[in-house]
């Protein structure tokens, strides 16, 4: 009995034992990944535009030629996802009969444990979600990331900045200079031009009279200004300004300058309220 009761103590002691090594390779067994992926939760994009989809991740093994990337794409309303891109071994395999045909690229470094892509020309139809899924086994990842992307409307906000005098008296059979300043953070090219449009008292939309372009002047012949405009501004000044010689009380509205210097465009044409007075009482 003392034997036996020795015996039961001992498989006591050794139980806790067994249990460890069991616990041990359960564990072997069903790994618990040490990878993770990270994205951004929202991504905002402008329409017509390149989107870079961010994911990173972290992996305590070693880049194998084992490790390889998929992203799918679950679009907006729909309730499963569609596979669209998967990258192993140096290679990237692009879906060809998906919405981003053409469209998709590779932008990461498993190097460096960027797992990116980019998708050009953005449409609203790429609104949804994405999942970024890594492999690198033995490390697997337990959820893929996900991000929402937003497609927005495209609206640049332009770097040419104008600057014009918002009224401007000039006595009548004068010359009247309307000046029109830009500064622009874009080198001045053969693409540059500069549009002039005239909106008399009482209309309700502008006529365009003078275009200005690769050194040089356009004007329209059946306007009121015919043979009285002139070019005196200077592109590589920034000046886009136009005189109008003997000016007439017709010639009374509001005058628009249009600046567009690739790839910056004015958003919106400054303007100048022209006021033409008896000559003599011209206000100072």
């Amino acid at each position: 009995m003392a034997a036996a009761a020795a015996g039961g103590s001992a498989g006591w002691r050794v139980a806790p034992a067994l249990m460890l090594a069991a616990a041990a390779a359960a564990l072997g067994f069903l790994r618990v990944s040490a990878l993770d992926v990270k994205t951004p939760e929202e991504l905002f994009v402008e329409n017509g535009t390149e989107a870079r989809l961010p994911c990173t991740f972290s992996s305590r093994d070693v880049i194998s030629s084992a490790a390889s990337i998929s992203w799918s794409f679950q679009p907006e309303g729909a309730t499963t996802p569609i596979s669209f891109f998967y990258y192993s071994q140096g290679n990237a395999y692009p879906g060809k009969d998906t919405p981003f045909k053409n469209r998709i690229s590779w932008a990461g470094d498993l190097n460096k444990k960027d797992a990116s892509v980019t998708i050009a020309n953005v449409q609203f139809r790429d609104n949804g979600t994405y999942f970024c899924d890594v492999k690198n086994p033995p490390d697997i990842v337990v959820k893929p990331g996900e991000i929402r992307l937003r497609v927005v409307q495209r609206v640049r906000v332009s770097a040419v900045g104008e600057k014009t005098p918002e009224e401007f008296f000039v006595e009548n059979g004068t010359e009247a200079r309307l000046p029109c300043t830009f500064s622009s953070s874009e080198v001045i090219s053969c693409a540059s031009s500069v549009s002039w449009s005239f909106q008399p008292e009482g209309a309700t939309t502008p006529i365009s009279f003078f275009y200005y372009s690769q050194g040089n002047a356009y004007l329209r012949k059946d306007t009121s200004f015919k043979n009285r405009i002139s070019w005196t501004g200077d592109l590589n000044k920034k000046d886009a300004s136009v005189s109008i010689a003997n000016v007439q009380f017709q010639d009374n509205g509001t005058y628009f300058c249009d600046v567009k210097n690739p790839p910056d465009i004015v958003f919106m044409p400054v303007e100048i309220r022209l006021r033409v007075v008896q000559r003599g009482t011209s206000p100072h």
